[in-house]
């Protein structure tokens, strides 16, 4: 095996692992953003003050305090997940443009071979 199959098989599993990676990373956000939405629902940052109450909840104005903080932490990790994500793309962009590349490099060998094989039989 050539150290271009070597490469080019190398670029390959980075472009799998780096797919798998992002994968992952949106799978992660879609469920943060559903957990949003179902804290959203359960209290409405806006419509709520931290001394509110609610039928049947003693300490409801707590409650709301600790949903809010929740979902501040879920948005912060949300933050961390986008950076990462972008971060992982701009190396899998990278990693595809070096595979061009070795795939262009072989098939210039290629054509210089079979160009070679021509005038030997020429």
């Amino acid at each position: 095996m050539s150290s271009m199959d070597r490469s080019v098989r190398q670029t390959r599993f980075e472009i799998a692992d780096l797919q798998k990676r992002i994968a992952v990373l949106e799978s992660t956000r879609n469920d943060l953003e559903r957990q949003i939405s179902k804290l959203n629902d359960s209290v409405p940052e806006e419509k709520i003050e931290a001394n509110a109450e609610r039928e049947g909840y003693i300490a409801y104005g707590s409650y709301a305090k600790s949903v809010i903080a929740r979902k501040e932490n879920i948005r912060t990790t949300l933050d961390d997940i986008n950076a990462q994500t972008g971060t992982l793309a701009a190396d899998l962009r990278l990693a595809l443009e070096a595979l061009d590349s070795f795939e262009r490099v072989r098939a210039r060998q290629l054509a210089a071979k079979a160009e070679k094989a021509l005038k030997r039989r020429a």
